[in-house]
């Protein structure tokens, strides 16, 4: 099973993963400037990652994931893509990760593991009750916070409902909100995901909506126009 994007395509053999529209979206949206070193954590198949590297070609960029079926088909696509010199992907967990590592990170990014719409391998109930146990908000946040530049952003996506507990997390680590784009799935309904970009840099951050759709058959133009460079056609 393929899905096709208009400079690399996400391959995976076994259709035992999906690409979901908060990979696409947080790939699409995160990130300024010229990062040199960026870090996706639970890259799963990597699609955030080869966006990444479309968006910053001059970056290094890094997945992990502690699915080794995952780390597979990452390092398949990336080999496929225009920038395979540019990517790398590890089998490790984020803790594990962190502990032995030195190096700072311009632009992190994580599209969590352990919600519905996102790149996971699907597993038993009680494979996928361990993965959550193994990543919490805290570590996610505190490993994060470790890893990032002083100058550097650390962006995720989440269900919108988890915004507050994100944002006391963050404060706890030193991080404040630097910009935010709560999404709407479609035209007359409520928010249902919350992106978010932190650094350590108290400012005053910049809050903004998305709706995806328009009707069950129509995307809106704000969603085209942030991830038309990506799709072959919407």
């Amino acid at each position: 099973m393929g899905f096709r994007f208009k400079q690399f395509s996400v391959e995976d053999e076994h259709a035992s993963m999906k690409v979901g529209t908060d990979a696409v979206l947080l790939g699409a949206w995160a990130g300024n400037g010229r990062p040199e070193h960026i870090l996706d954590i639970g890259t799963g198949s990597g699609v955030i990652s080869l966006m990444l590297a479309q968006r910053f070609p001059g970056a290094m960029i890094t997945g992990i994931d502690i699915h080794q079926d995952s780390v597979v088909q990452a390092e398949k696509n990336f080999r496929k893509s225009p920038w395979k010199k540019n990517l790398d992907v590890i089998a490790s967990s984020l803790q594990d990760f962190s502990g032995g590592q030195t190096r700072k990170y311009e632009l992190i990014l994580s599209n969590p593991p352990f919600f519905s719409d996102s790149l996971r391998p699907h597993t038993s109930s009680k494979k996928v009750a361990k993965h959550t146990d193994s990543l919490s908000y805290e570590e996610l946040v505190r490993g994060a916070a470790g890893l990032l530049h002083q100058e550097g952003s650390f962006a995720l996506v989440l269900p919108y409902d988890k915004r507050e507990k994100l944002a006391q997390l963050a404060t706890d680590h030193g991080l404040f909100l630097a910009r935010e784009l709560s999404i709407i799935p479609i035209q007359g309904k409520g928010p249902n995901r919350y992106l978010s970009e932190w650094t350590f840099e108290e400012q005053e951050p910049a809050k903004d909506e998305l709706c995806i759709r328009m009707t069950a058959k129509e995307y809106s133009r704000e969603y085209k126009s942030l991830t038309e460079e990506f799709y072959l056609a919407l």
